[in-house]
């Protein structure tokens, strides 16, 4: 019993964390909106921050916890979080020339782009990889949304290869690095289930 009231003690508490983490988000972004700053350059900006580009899987191993554990709220905030991770960091004093090439491909490909049929794609894909994740964890899955990840981690490396050529080049080292991370802190937890039932 005391270690049920425990858990949800914990998931209150990052309940809790999550919450004032985008009450921080909201509170930047707030600023900078009533300060008069392009908010579209704002975000852009702060995004080639490089920081927003390792931090991804801070927000998607916890995600993928709580959907195993079938909790609706936790991975909503964890998804925000992660949205919101695109701003929160100062926009770089220099910025180095690949993560500047790869970002304006981006830009070019999906913002600035005639053709509308990119950025559709692009977020109906995430929205697909995401459901289908999620659903894996949810019905205690993990090994199939592990799956899920490192195919969707490289098959974006091979799109960003392939259509943005040398500019793609700067999006290898950031997934491979979350890549590695997701499938360390997976092998981790198999190392443990293991020792617990021996």
């Amino acid at each position: 019993m005391s270690a049920t009231v425990g858990r949800q003690t914990l998931d209150r508490l990052v309940l809790w964390l999550v919450g004032l983490i985008l009450l921080y988000s909201a509170i930047i972004f707030s600023a900078a909106y009533f300060s008069g700053a392009d908010m579209g350059a704002w975000v852009w900006d702060r995004h080639q921050n490089q920081f927003s580009w390792y931090s991804r899987p801070l927000f998607m191993i916890p995600a993928a916890y709580y959907a195993y554990r079938r909790k609706v709220w936790h991975v909503a905030g964890f998804m925000a979080l992660l949205a919101t991770s695109l701003f929160w960091f100062d926009a770089p004093a220099t910025v180095p020339p690949s993560v500047s090439e790869y970002l304006e491909w981006e830009k070019q490909l999906f913002f600035t782009n005639t053709s509308k049929l990119p950025l559709v794609t692009f977020i109906f894909g995430v929205f697909v990889f995401l459901g289908l994740f999620f659903y894996a964890f949810w019905q205690r899955n993990p090994w199939y949304g592990l799956a899920l990840i490192n195919v969707g981690t490289v098959l974006k490396i091979i799109v960003s290869v392939v259509f943005g050529q040398d500019a793609g080049m700067a999006a290898i080292v950031p997934s491979l690095s979350s890549l590695l991370v997701i499938n360390l802190f997976s092998w981790l937890l198999w190392r443990r289930s293991r020792s617990d039932r021996s």
